[in-house]
């Protein structure tokens, strides 16, 4: 909010140059804010991919979650028509950033809880990672229907 109060003052002032900075930098915070609630939805579909390769088994609560998890992705990822937040091929940085996170709070929910350090050592690190990105691609590729009938078919 000061930051707005900012750019009004500037404004009223006629001080083009810091208005504009204060409108970057207003952009700026608006994005990493959508980046940081993408991620959190990154987070739950990471948590959901542990559990499942881990514990060898789908359960139609870790299902929906990933349906869940991918279809708010795709809404919150819009920017535009054709643009995104995080656009296709870009996810790799932020699924390392929150792996850890993942692995965290998976672990209070494998075998009814486990070891931080043991649920580390019992994951397929490349096979999450290539699954989770392959998941992430279809937002860019498949209507929601599509991304529906596609995650039923995989884990359903």
């Amino acid at each position: 909010m000061q930051e707005i109060l900012d750019l009004k003052e500037k404004l009223y002032q006629g001080d083009i140059q810091a208005a504009i900075a204060i409108c970057d930098e207003l952009e700026t915070m608006g994005r990493q804010d959508k980046i940081n609630t993408l991620e959190s939805f990154l987070v739950v579909l990471i948590i959901h991919l542990i559990k499942i390769q881990v514990e060898n088994r789908v359960t139609a609560s870790s299902t929906e979650s990933i349906r869940n998890s991918l279809l708010e992705i795709k809404d919150r990822n819009q920017l535009g028509k054709k643009s995104h937040y995080i656009k296709q091929g870009c996810w790799s940085e932020h699924y390392d950033n929150k792996l850890y996170r993942a692995i965290i709070k998976a672990a209070k929910d494998v075998f009814g809880g486990i070891e931080i350090k043991n649920l580390k050592a019992k994951i397929n690190h490349a096979d999450l990672k290539i699954q989770t990105l392959e998941l992430l691609n279809l937002i860019y590729v498949l209507d929601e229907e599509e991304i529906v009938e596609t995650i039923a078919a995989k884990f359903g």
